[in-house]
């Protein structure tokens, strides 16, 4: 499967780390501070890949501007008070990252987090020698546009048939397809492998250690 291929963009939430519970207590959090309906987990899981600002408005479409900019401080506040470690990673990250560094593939992350987030998560983790591209949604247009992969295969310029996708929501595969880039999905995360599948990945996978498997 990995063979085919010269780029790998990983998402980060529910793909790489299992923090897809915490960003929904954050969202619901949130939510009761500003005396809003609380939206369900599932609500919550579903724009997961946004940029935070997006994300606020898809669950509270009539927010103020005002109240959105306090409500994306206060989710980062929040999250960020919240620890980030190797622990965090799903099992078998490293030696998948590690096996496919070795067969001299180009790795990169694909996220709706802001820069900060990601660059915690990275050091937090340890993983951040393994990528060699780093976008995220706050320098980039917001998934599921194809803003982030372009701009990746721009860069390190390998072509769309050359690059794969591996992402745990809708909104990465989305973006892949509209990026003519080939995807894979993980069911680690915001969604599940019937609603995956119906955006036409290569394969749905329970973990990433069947990446290097297949």
């Amino acid at each position: 499967m990995i063979s085919d291929y010269d780029l790998i963009v990983f998402d980060w939430d529910g793909t790489l780390v299992d923090s897809i519970d915490w960003i929904v207590d954050c969202i619901q959090y949130v939510a009761k501070v500003e005396e809003l309906p609380k939206p369900t987990e599932q609500a919550c899981k579903d724009i997961i890949g946004l940029s935070l600002s997006n994300a606020m408005l898809v669950l509270f479409p009539d927010i103020t501007e005002v109240t959105k900019a306090s409500m994306v401080a206060s989710y980062r506040t929040r999250y960020l008070s919240k620890n980030t470690s190797g622990g965090d990673l799903f099992t078998g990250v490293i030696p998948v990252l590690q096996m496919i560094k070795e067969q001299g593939k180009l790795l990169a992350v694909a996220t709706g987090k802001g820069q900060s987030g990601l660059d915690r998560g990275l050091d937090g983790t340890g993983i951040r020698s393994f990528f060699d591209y780093l976008r995220c949604a706050e320098n980039m247009q917001s998934k599921p546009s194809p803003h982030m992969l372009f701009d990746i295969m721009e860069e390190s310029n390998i072509e769309p048939a050359r690059t794969l996708m591996v992402g745990d929501s809708t909104l990465d595969l989305i973006m892949a397809n509209k990026a003519g880039v080939a995807s894979i999905g993980v069911t680690t995360g915001a969604h599940s492998y019937e609603k995956l599948m119906q955006e036409a990945p290569l394969a749905c996978i329970s973990n990433l250690v069947e990446l290097i498997k297949r």
